[in-house]
Parts: C-alpha cells; structure tokens; sequence
C-alpha cells in the first residue's frame, strides 16, 4: 500500500517523502504520513541525505552528543550567581559556556489527573510533548504547567529544581550524555554546579523525549540529519489489532479452524491539501499548470473569427478528439475573442 500511494502522488505530479510519525488518537503500531518538501509547509521532518531515515519531529530519533565527555566527575558545589541569570540565554551569558552545558527543567501538567510532571533536559534542547504523551499514554492531555501550577509547587519560572519538588521527575536521554553540569538547585543568589545524574540526581527513568534538531546524528551516530518542511497530503496508519482485539466478534476463521483478529489499517489522502499543493508547485507567471491525470480538460479547443470554414474544421477535430478518448474543452462560441 505504500508504494501505491508514492505511484498515486507520482502520478499527480507530487514527490512525496514517506516520513514515520505519531499515531495520535488513531493509535496502532505505527503510522507514515506523505509529505511535500516545499519552503511554505507547516511541518517539519528530518531526513538523511541518502534518504534512509526519514522522521517527522513529533517522533524522530537522534544520537546525544558528548559534552564534557573527556572530565571525571567533580564534586557537586553551590555557587553564588547574580539575581539577573534567569533564562537560559543568562546561563550562557554569565558563564560564557553553550546551553548544552547547563540543566533545564521543563514543567508539564496531566489535565486528567492534575500530576504536575518535571522534564530534566539538556539545555540546548527542546521537549517534545508528543513524546512525552506517548510514553505517558496521555495523548491529548498533557499542557504546560502555568505559574499558579509553579506557585503550588513552591517555586516559579526560572526556579525549578532538578529535584525535590513534589512532582513526577522524567528525564531525556540527554541527562546522561553531559559530565558536571550546571544548574539544577537555583536560587535568588546560587545555584549548583558539577551535577552529575545518576550520581546526584535520579527520574523515575530516561527516554527519547526531546525534539531533533538540524544537523544531529542518527540514533546509531552514522549518518547526520537535516531538517526539512513539507506539506501532509496524505497518511497510512498501521491499526494492527489495537482495534479488533477491543471488539467482540471482529475475527476470522484461518485455515486450521481458528479464530483470529482480524489485522487492520487506517488510510487517508488529503485531497484538498494535494490540490492546493499541485497548485503551489505547478504553475508559472501565467497561472496554474495542472498536471494531465487532475486537470479538468487535456484539450482546450478555440477556433478563432467567425468563418464557418474554421468551425467545420474545429468540429471535426473536436469528434475526432472526443473519439481518441482524449477530454476536450469546445469553446464553440461565434462571439468571443481570443481566449476562453
């Protein structure tokens, strides 16, 4: 099914990328979307330059770097730190050091529930709430905690603690890829440095939560990876039995007598979307250019003037056209000019 639907976008036109992505509510083992590479899509995927690995953001993996890789770990201290070092943006402009060399916690909140949940993550990087709610099964129900949460906790922005606070800790993989950080313990006038995970602090566990970014390296370190936009115009959603294994009765019987669930999948092609692609790509300075299998008409037939010659002559040609099988707009009016 899935070449069929690169041979169905080929065919109108469209270079599609199969990117896996996040099943969402639809859930299921595993979902593709096809994507578009153009400058005005609305999502973002990462791809190897050979095209081996292609993943939309909400679920791309990616390989930690090393940040202080050749240090052994140092004795955690508290250090003074000037009231005005806030932000990330402060961290790095008061320690003249990258964002990677610093904790970040990023707070998140279970609407169903009310659990207030802290992400520890390296600083130059972001969190992706898709992840989180897919390792937490809470699809759809996870928001950032807001000041009055923060307020709850005893703390506020700029002032969460890596630990402590009565919240549900996780952590990115990132955690571990980083020897002496700094943060984790910020006050009005200290914070901490040389933490260390595993060491100082624990999460109840570490997974992929974080977003990729362009130019990381795949997750087994081989190959780097570039991001791109695109436009979704279409989807296939691996269901597998996650629907038919809740239904009473939605099996089959196999060939030694048994029976068995049966295997589903989701498809879905946006044609709205695909349209409005085809139009962003194929046209020029005059307008559309639409491509032979979607157009509404192959032949737009127009004799021009008004000699009864030419409109014998085009209505042969039209019935001849018509007669190949080949769609034809007859613009047989005596009264117009030059064009339709």
């Amino acid at each position: 099914m899935a070449d069929t639907y690169t041979e169905i976008y080929k065919e109108m036109g469209l270079k599609t990328k199969k990117v896996e992505a996040d099943g969402g509510y639809i859930g299921g083992d595993y979902c593709h979307e096809y994507q578009v590479e153009t400058e005005v899509g609305e999502g973002v995927f990462f791809e190897t330059e050979d095209g081996s690995y292609c993943a939309h953001e909400d679920v791309a993996k990616f390989q930690r770097d090393s940040v202080n890789g050749d240090q052994e770990p140092l004795p955690m201290e508290t250090i003074e730190q000037p009231d005005w070092v806030k932000t990330m943006e402060d961290n790095e402009k008061h320690y003249g050091l990258p964002a990677k060399h610093f904790l970040k916690n990023v707070v998140y909140k279970n609407t169903t529930t009310n659990e207030i949940i802290i992400v520890g993550i390296r600083g130059d990087l972001d969190v992706s709430k898709t992840k989180i709610e897919k390792i937490l099964n809470a699809t759809g129900q996870i928001e950032s905690a807001d000041e009055e949460d923060l307020k709850k906790l005893g703390t506020k922005p700029g002032f969460v603690h890596s630990w402590g606070l009565d919240a549900r800790y996780i952590g990115d993989l990132s955690l571990k890829s980083v020897t002496n950080f700094i943060g984790g313990q910020k006050t009005e006038t200290t914070d901490t440095k040389n933490v260390n995970y595993g060491r100082d602090f624990e999460c109840e566990f570490l997974a992929d939560l974080a977003v990729a970014y362009d130019g990381a390296m795949t997750e087994d370190g081989t190959k780097k990876l570039i991001a791109k936009t695109g436009v979704e115009v279409g989807n296939i959603f691996q269901l597998g039995y996650h629907y038919t294994k809740m239904m009473k009765g939605a099996d089959f019987i196999d060939e030694d007598g048994k029976g068995k669930p049966y295997y589903m999948g989701c498809y879905g092609i946006g044609l709205g979307r695909t349209m409005a692609t085809i139009a962003e790509i194929h046209n020029d300075e005059k307008g559309l250019i639409w491509p032979s299998c979607i157009a509404p008409f192959q032949v737009y037939l127009a004799p021009i003037g008004k000699s009864d010659d030419v409109f014998e002559k085009a209505e042969e040609l039209y019935k001849s056209l018509e007669k190949s099988g080949i769609e034809t707009l007859y613009d047989n009016r005596r009264d117009k000019k030059s064009g339709p």
